[in-house]
């Protein structure tokens, strides 16, 4: 079906909707408002809508979609539908077929309106109609109700006997086209023109909103800020502004995730200054901050220039100036027990040595039924070392800081600090170091047993040297490893033990030290402690689960982290994703090659390999003994003798890639990997000549057999760089 928009233009209003609501974790609002501007641009554009600006506004208690210049009215379109050829349409008489009239009644016209059109294909019937627009009030209320309740967000619940999930329970909906009310229902709630003021300020009152164009001003008369970026504005200028009213060396910690919730816990933001005692410097800078931000959203504020802390915090409150003393009171009493908490937890536990709370670990259970944190701790440091024996180590000093560290770095699991899942929780490993420094343990152990927690997140910073990096290393893989097996396996929606991370951790590790690890072996090693728990067949299974999970994270991590060509890396990985560094090379040599006219004369001969052989090729781990065999002249997987083929293009192609294969074992040795793919591409030819001049299934059955032979080994050969069939040309 294709379009042609009429060019009248219609008039244009404004559109104002509102989604009323309990309020909604703040956390929550940033992905839901990408989805509601996304969501109503793809649908304006869809029905043929057109606009001139659209945004996105909201605070805790409303979602609000402006947009300017809507079209009142669809244009009217001419519709060709396009039917069936004409030779399907009419006999050779010129009488019409079944299919001309069934496509008539379909389009809603009569046989002798419908028209003929022509494209590469010949003649075909068309019809050519034209549709009234709709008014735009009718398209809104048709997809608005759908789209308001269909906002993802990460967890949603249920109210009252309404069957329908949100957030947070809805409580008006306000839809206005100009001055006029849109006639919707999402669910129990008719659109209406009120909203609602400030909760406090003016009571949670009913507001009237006359038009969109005083949207903005008739919310801020109400205590509403409703512009997230305005509420921003305020809260940084004004955060800023107290501080240096308190002191002109005092500075605001900056902190864009905690302000961006803070914007959102908020509609009408004041900011203020409390302080807290100085004995509580005494705590590490990172104890007091996150006392002050993980239950209480409050901003630090340091010294300028250093990371010492000032005794004083700054937060936000959602109201206005009245009793604000009363606010700042209330805020200091509740900071100061939760950091006279971390005082004593700080104190009590810097009377048991490091060494201490390991031995305390055997108590603590790591996974049911897989042992306790002390087991996992021998795991780790076993593991460490052979990651630092088998080429991620540098020399045996630091071997011996890797084995102090992994033996000390889950000790801070029994700490008062830590432990029992307080909001000091998320400060495991840095906790840690601190104890170590205390005991006097090295530097170089304090760091790792700090950073080997690192990265924190997706994107976050990674361990800044070897010994940090190979002991992160070892705990992720022991986490892959022990969690896989309890059955704690990644799902669309749920992956309680961030496994995901744990393996996109390992890559971008090993991708950042440009260090070569084996992953298969890496992941054996990390399974056969628990051979004993589990049986040998579970580890069998789960080892190759983990290879396929690795290999999607390294594809994944490959396409959008590094913008490589995803189909490249599907061609490269399966045989390559071993050693994710050296993929890394792998992919960017093939996308070198892979538009090349011989190369993909070489892909063509790739593909017809194996649709001659229908699946009976060489497995990935039989490649190796088959680049072996042509280096020794060429031979079949069985002993096939291929000297015996008679035609010259198969004699050819057998000395061809006979002689081409010492000169890829040194390529590949010399880590020339573009070396490699030249070689191949200089086969593309000689191959292409094959299928042109030699018919491979013929009436000798022995000799069809020696040529599937000799194309297994072919085929087997190309295979173990990559499977090209992902990389073919449209016309290869």
């Amino acid at each position: 079906m294709s379009q042609n928009a009429n060019t009248r233009e219609s008039s244009r209003l404004p559109f104002l909707l509102e989604i009323g609501s309990e309020e909604i974790p703040a956390r929550f609002i940033p992905e839901a408002m990408k989805y509601l501007e996304k969501s109503v641009r793809q649908e304006l554009t869809a029905h043929h809508l057109d606009f001139q600006s659209l945004r996105v506004l909201a605070t805790p208690r409303r979602m609000a979609l402006l947009v300017e210049g809507l079209q009142t009215r669809q244009a009217d379109r001419t519709v060709e539908i396009k039917g069936p050829p004409v030779s399907v349409a009419f006999t050779e008489d010129g009488s019409p077929t079944p299919a001309a009239l069934g496509f008539a009644k379909k389009v809603g016209l009569a046989l002798e309106d419908c028209e003929r059109g022509q494209d590469k294909r010949g003649e075909f019937l068309r019809a050519v109609k034209t549709e009234k627009g709709k008014p735009a009030a009718q398209v809104l209320a048709q997809f608005l109700p759908g789209l308001i309740l269909g906002v993802p967000f990460r967890k949603t619940m249920r109210w009252g006997n309404h069957d329908l999930d949100y957030a947070r329970p809805l409580q008006w909906i306000l839809a206005l086209l100009g001055t006029e009310t849109l006639a919707m229902d999402v669910d129990y709630l008719r659109a209406g023109n009120t909203t609602r003021g400030h909760r406090t300020l003016h009571g949670d009152e009913p507001v009237v909103v006359r038009d969109p164009a005083a949207y903005l001003e008739t919310l801020r008369g109400v205590g509403v800020v409703v512009d997230q970026q305005e509420r921003r504005r305020i809260i940084a200028d004004g955060l800023r502004t107290i501080i240096a009213a308190y002191d002109g060396d005092a500075a605001l910690l900056e902190d864009e995730e905690l302000l961006t919730e803070v914007v959102f816990l908020c509609e009408h933001p004041t900011p203020f200054l409390g302080s807290f005692g100085e004995e509580y410097l005494e705590l590490p800078a990172q104890v007091v901050t996150t006392a002050m931000k993980s239950h209480q959203r409050y901003f630090s504020v340091q010294k300028k220039g250093t990371e010492a802390l000032k005794p004083r915090f700054a937060a936000v409150r959602c109201g206005g100036q009245e009793h604000l003393d009363n606010v700042v009171a209330g805020n200091e009493r509740v900071l100061r027990a939760r950091l006279a908490d971390a005082l004593f937890y700080w104190e009590f536990d810097q009377k048991k040595t490091p060494e201490e709370r390991v031995q305390m670990l055997g108590a603590v259970t790591w996974l049911e039924g897989y042992g306790s944190v002390l087991d996992k701790t021998h795991r780790v440091g076993a593991l460490a070392g052979w990651l630092w024996d088998t080429g991620l180590g540098c020399d045996d000093e630091a071997k011996a800081t890797l084995e102090r560290a992994a033996f000390l770095c889950k000790s801070d699991l029994v700490s008062e600090m830590i432990k029992d899942g307080k909001e000091f929780t998320k400060l495991e490993g840095f906790i840690g170091a601190r104890y170590a420094e205390l005991a006097g343990e090295d530097p170089a152990v304090c760091r790792a047993i700090e950073q080997h927690f690192l990265p924190r997140s997706a994107t976050g910073t990674l361990p800044v040297d070897r010994v940090s990096a190979v002991l992160s290393i070892a705990d992720r893989l022991d986490n892959l490893a022990g969690c896989w097996l309890a059955g704690f396996i990644p799902t669309g929606a749920k992956d309680p033990y961030a496994l995901r991370r744990h393996g996109l951790a390992i890559l971008r590790i090993l991708l950042e030290e440009k260090v070569q690890l084996n992953l298969e072996e890496a992941l054996d090693r990390a399974l056969a402690p628990f051979a004993a728990t589990v049986g040998a067949e579970a580890l069998r299974q789960a080892r190759g689960e983990l290879a396929e999970f690795l290999q999607t994270r390294i594809r994944g991590y490959f396409t959008d982290n590094l913008g490589l060509e995803a189909d490249v890396a599907r061609a490269v990985l399966p045989v390559r994703w071993r050693d994710p560094a050296d993929a890394l090379d792998w992919v960017e040599a093939l996308t070198h090659f892979r538009d090349r006219e011989d190369f993909q004369l070489l892909v063509t001969g790739f593909k017809r390999c194996r649709n001659i052989l229908k699946g009976g090729v060489l497995a990935i781990d039989e490649l190796d003994d088959c680049l072996e065999r042509w280096n020794e002249g060429g031979r079949g997987r069985a002993g096939e003798d291929f000297g015996g083929m008679p035609e010259k293009a198969e004699q050819a192609l057998q000395t061809a890639v006979a002689a081409a294969a010492s000169g890829l074992v040194s390529a590949e040795t010399e880590g020339d990997y573009d070396g490699v793919f030249r070689l191949l591409s200089k086969l593309g030819p000689a191959i292409d000549s094959y299928f042109e001049h030699v018919r491979v299934n013929v009436e000798d059955e022995a000799l069809t057999a020696l040529r599937h032979a000799f194309l297994r080994e072919i085929h087997g050969l190309f295979a173990r760089y990559a499977d090209f069939t992902e990389v073919a040309s449209a016309e290869s």
